[in-house]
């Protein structure tokens, strides 16, 4: 696949990611606004294809705030006899919404629409370059 190709895809990893955060911000538990304020695209390995969204260390306690604690938590907790703290799981709920939208299918779309238009310049070019022998 040549660099323009692979450039969309990574657009598209990219636009995803901050679409989803922008989401994830929208509904994400607010005492100070530092949760809000740190939640973040991740892309330093969107030349594989993956990118993600959290928190950094800044806001130590996002996982807490994600996925509880004691027995509200998601999954196993260290502490299952606490009562502990409710999980509030913005980053997902956020990538639920962003698909429920229709974000990801006008993503995908645009990305499909860019990579197809390369493609068309292409074989334009190429066939500019035709000779019968």
């Amino acid at each position: 696949m040549d660099n323009d190709k692979l450039q969309a895809i990574e657009k598209l990893l990219f636009r995803v990611g901050a679409e989803v955060v922008n989401e994830a911000k929208e509904i994400a538990p607010y005492k100070t606004g530092d949760l809000k304020r740190d939640i973040q695209v991740f892309d330093e390995h969107i030349n594989k294809g993956e990118v993600s969204i959290g928190n950094s260390l800044l806001a130590k306690y996002a996982p807490y705030v994600h996925y509880g604690t004691g027995r509200q938590a998601k999954g196993k907790s260290k502490a299952p006899k606490k009562k502990g703290q409710k999980a509030q799981p913005y980053l997902s709920d956020g990538l639920n919404n962003y698909i429920r939208s229709g974000g990801f299918d006008r993503a995908i779309n645009d990305c499909g629409n860019e990579i197809s238009e390369e493609i068309f310049k292409g074989l334009k070019d190429s066939l500019k370059n035709i000779s019968i022998k």
